[in-house]
């Protein structure tokens, strides 16, 4: 999941396009900033390691951020997004600054595989 939910900057990375997952994310969050602050406020606090996510509850079709310690697993939604907290993922380029890298990750977020996902979760495909 973490390899495929990522892109190159220069290429599709970063680029939310009109569809299922932008309107999922203006619904709930306001628009992809709104999306983007309130997750990285809740990943940026991680006590030593862990993933933030952004997951569908697979009760209610709605999208919701959530973290998982050290390499737990995330148990109560379906994973969309995926952002890997531990120091070997930012310490060489961002040193301490976890929210540097958590500004700078969404630059190469695979938003269309965040999109197939999202729906395969919302259309009760299994992932």
């Amino acid at each position: 999941l973490f390899w495929q939910n990522l892109a190159p900057a220069a290429g599709a990375g970063g680029q939310l396009k009109p569809g299922p997952l932008k309107d999922a994310i203006d619904q709930t969050f306001g628009g992809l900033d709104n999306l983007k602050k309130e997750f990285n406020t809740t990943t940026a606090g991680i006590q030593g390691s862990g993933w933030g996510w952004l997951g569908v509850n697979p009760s209610n079709k709605r999208l919701e951020i959530s973290t998982t310690p050290n390499q737990d697993p995330l148990l109560n939604l379906v994973p969309i997004i995926g952002v890997d907290i531990w120091e070997h993922a930012f310490y060489l380029q961002y040193l301490n600054v976890k929210a540097d890298y958590l500004n700078a990750i969404w630059s190469v977020i695979n938003f269309d595989e965040a999109q197939r996902r999202y729906v395969e979760a919302t259309q009760g495909s299994k992932l």
